[in-house]
This record gives C-alpha cells, structure tokens and sequence, in this order.
C-alpha cells in the first residue's frame, strides 16, 4: 500500500475556526472573559468555560473616535492596559491574527505605525500569522485590488508589505467570503448549488467590480501575488448559509453557529473559516440559543467529529497537508517516514517546524511497525484504527494549545 496523507486528523471528518475581528470591542473584561468562556473550563460570567480552542485578533492603534480596545492608546506609543493581556495572548497563540495594524477608517495611516507595530513583535519575539483587512474608504493600509488598498503598493506612502515576513504573516484576508459551508468539501448538492448562485452572482450583481468577494472555487486558501512582487496565500471566510449579511456581530454569530450548519460541514467534509466579531455587542449575557449551539460544538468537538483550532493552525494544516513532502523507507522489520523539513508550494520555500506537524495523519499498511522521523528524530505518534475508509493510518497528536492564566488588574 502507498502511503498517503489523510485529510484531516484522525478520526476527524471536517475542520472549523472561528475568526473574530477586534471592531468594537471596547469591554476589556467582557474580552478576557469571553475568551475564558470559549477556552478555559473556568466558571466566568457566561458560564462554565466550553474548553475549546478558539483565537482572537487585535490592532496596535486607534484613529477612530469610538472607543476601542488596542495595544496603544489612540495614535500614541503609550501601552494600554490591554497591552500586556494582548502578548499573555500572542505568546500562547490565542491571539493569531493582526486586524490590520490599527483602526484608520478617518484616515491618518503612515507607514511608521507599521514600523512600530514590527517593533513591539521583535521586541518579544512574536509572530503573527494572519492578516485580515480592516475598514473602508480612508483606511488606506488594506491589501488587494479594490479602490484605496494600498498597503501592498510599494509606489504609495502607505505601503507596507515589505515587513509582513519579519512579523510572520503568511495568511492574508483581503476581503473574499463565501455562503458554502465547507471549503475544499464534498462535490455534493449542498456545495455545487452554492457555488453555481455565487458564480451567478459574480456575473450578474458583480459584473462590473474587478475583484468580486466571490471567487469561482471552493478553496480554503489560494496564492496571491501582490503589487510588490512578494507571494502570499489569501484566505477565504464564512458568513453565513442564506446570502445577505448584516454587522456579522454577536448576534449573527447565534445564527452562524447553529447546530445544522455544524451537522452540515461534517457531512460536506470541508473545512472553514467563520467571519464574525463577536466581541461586538457582547453583554453580560449570552443567548440561550448561543449557550446550546456552543455546547453543541463542544460535543461534536469532543466525539472527535470537527477538528477544531486557531485560525493560524487550521490554515497551517491545510497548508501542510497539501504542500508537506515525505520519504518512505520500507525495510525489512520496519517502515520509516522521512517528512522533510523544507515545503514548496505556488507562494514559494518554506521551512516546517515540528510544530506545523501537529495532527499528520498517514495511511499506512500495518502489516509491519511504522516511524515517522522529522529533523532525524523520531516523532511521537499514534497507531489508529481503520476509518470508514476502512484504512489504518499513523497520526502526529493534535495537541490542543494551552490556555494562559490572564489577570485583570
């Protein structure tokens, strides 16, 4: 038998994060609380915590005249009291994904808060994965092709792209969403005939826009090449099943996150990212709809039916899975996999750390024992039982991320 990777992680049928951008939120408790509620099984305002794993966003600066939560205040260089809650965040990998370097929707961005914002990153050696455009109209920073995006054009005062890969972005949102539930999934009734209204869409409604948030596929991820020449992946989010979409705020996060769309990305076999901002009109109470949709979630995460993580973890997966090479010695006694430290895929060389292997599964042939061997260790592994493939493979744990002690002073 060949060996070959498995999709997902074993047992899992399918793949879920929920991407929340930081607009609005401006409850520094209501914040750390919710992420408690969502991650810890901690007893918080909300409720008893679910135990998930699921990451946040955040800007550096404020321009906008609202309140906001933000690693500094306003346009300054003075920390907030988020600020330390932000790194508590990014060094466990809670926080993933830069909702562009600040809120600038008044206008007023300079290539300097991009500089800083790299500063505070090196100064504690952070990365930061995921980038997702924020604003309209004046907010100049934002990537892609659309009207007043110039943050890729290195012939604009706003360019700043040229520092993505000293702040480890490697996953950019320019803006596409889709209504299909499950990317990369099953060539089912569910996913063609949302595919078909969309590209229908992309010919009607969108005829004359140069870019349309639609794209023709179902892929989660696709290669970007930007105005400065550099290669990315862009990324694609979910908003809902049904077409129009309002705030996408805490209340449309009850209707995304239903029990039948859960159901219905298990059967589709895909894999999503779903857009909301759910630290938008948070309260001190959540739905009782929300309470048992969540509750749900954690049950179909805990039969092991969706694999469930960061958005940074689940597009590294995909990433990997797809680009991740590997050599098969079989010998006599034993079969060893060699996975090789360096990927190529269409947005160029990238190196692999043990890390972006969490969650490898191989189809193997047991008839014999197996190794898995990476940087000429032997990785920790798992022999699992046939699936309904009725194939036995070998898995690299998936091991969900720790959830940091975060103090509100």
């Amino acid at each position: 038998m060949t060996v070959k990777i498995r999709k997902f992680p074993y047992p899992y049928k399918c793949a879920l994060s929920i991407s929340s951008d930081i607009d609005n939120a401006s409850s520094l408790e209501s914040f750390v609380q919710f992420m408690d509620f969502l991650n810890s099984d901690k007893k918080t305002k909300y409720g008893f915590g679910l135990g998930l794993e699921v990451g946040n966003s955040f800007w550096f600066f404020n321009g906008s005249n609202s309140k906001q939560l933000s690693y500094f205040e306003g346009i300054t260089e003075k920390e907030t009291a988020f600020a330390p809650i932000i790194r508590s965040y990014l060094e466990s990998k809670h926080i993933d994904t830069l909702h562009s370097w600040g809120n600038f929707d008044q206008g007023g961005f300079k290539r300097n808060y991009a500089e800083r914002g790299v500063e505070v990153l090196a100064k504690y050696n952070f990365n930061i994965p995921v980038w997702v455009n924020h604003g309209i109209n004046l907010n100049y920073q934002k990537i892609g092709d659309y009207p007043n995006m110039y943050g890729d054009d290195p012939t604009h005062p706003c360019y700043h792209t040229d520092l993505f890969h000293d702040s480890g972005i490697e996953y950019i949102w320019t803006g596409k969403a889709t209504h299909v539930i499950g990317q990369n999934g099953r060539k089912n009734f569910s996913i063609l005939s949302k595919l078909f209204i969309q590209k229908l869409m992309r010919k009607t409604k969108y005829k004359h826009v140069e870019n349309p948030i639609y794209n023709y596929d179902n892929n989660l991820i696709n290669p970007l090449l930007l105005r400065d020449g550099n290669k990315t992946w862009e990324f694609i989010r979910f908003i809902n099943p049904w077409g129009r979409a309002g705030e996408l705020d805490f209340y449309e996060f009850v209707e995304q996150i239903k029990t039948r769309n859960l159901k219905r990305l298990i059967k589709n076999q895909g894999i999503m990212i779903l857009y909301t901002h759910f630290n938008e009109n948070l309260s001190g109470k959540i739905p009782v709809k929300l309470n048992r949709y969540l509750t749900n979630l954690k049950n179909m995460v805990n039969r092991k039916e969706i694999l469930m993580g960061t958005t940074s973890r689940i597009l590294k997966y995909w990433e990997v899975s797809k680009h991740i090479t590997f050599e098969v010695q079989d010998l006599k006694n034993k079969v060893m996999i060699f996975i090789n430290d360096t990927m190529y895929s269409p947005v160029g060389k990238k190196s692999v750390t043990s890390f972006h292997l969490s969650g490898l599964t191989f189809y193997i042939n047991r008839s014999k024992p197996h190794e898995i061997i990476f940087k000429n260790k032997i990785c920790k592994a798992i022999l699992n039982p046939t699936d309904e493939t009725g194939k036995e493979s070998i898995s690299i744990p998936w091991e969900k991320l720790e959830y940091p002690e975060v103090n509100l002073l």
